[in-house]
């Protein structure tokens, strides 16, 4: 399986993708993301901020229609 590394916006550095051959995304490492749930730690606790707080995270991350706690390199 191929490795690529990608930067993510959350984290702020860069996280290690596990790809199938045809370049579909099968695990993430990443310190911040738990495997059983697919949900990503930091972008669950953004989410308990108030409303400001979740609108600067939403435009650092270009996910302004997205609400949602899932790992986005998922």
């Amino acid at each position: 399986m191929p490795m690529t590394t990608v930067h993510c916006h959350v984290l702020g550095a860069r996280v290690t993708c596990l790809t199938d051959l045809e370049g579909a995304v099968t695990r993430v490492i990443c310190p911040a993301f738990e495997p059983a749930t697919g949900l990503c730690r930091f972008r669950r606790e953004s989410l308990c901020g108030g409303p400001l707080s979740q609108l600067m995270e939403r435009v650092a991350e270009d996910t302004l229609a997205v609400r949602d706690s899932r790992c986005t390199l998922r």
